[in-house]
């Protein structure tokens, strides 16, 4: 005979949800702007955009 469950909930990790919470939570809003205007900087600079910027000589 099987053993019986304790709790009677099946509950398995979900590390989607996990990150998403993480993500999306207050306490780490900002960490998550920052590294998200990094990220936008970083990938501006390197394409052809960067190039308008520059002062010509």
């Amino acid at each position: 005979m099987a053993p019986k469950r304790i709790g009677g909930s099946r509950r398995s990790y979900n590390p989607i949800t996990g990150i998403y919470n993480a993500l999306f939570d207050s306490e780490n809003a900002s960490v998550v702007r920052s590294i998200a205007a990094f990220g936008i900087a970083v990938s501006l600079l390197s394409t052809g955009v960067a190039e308008a910027w520059l002062v010509p000589q």
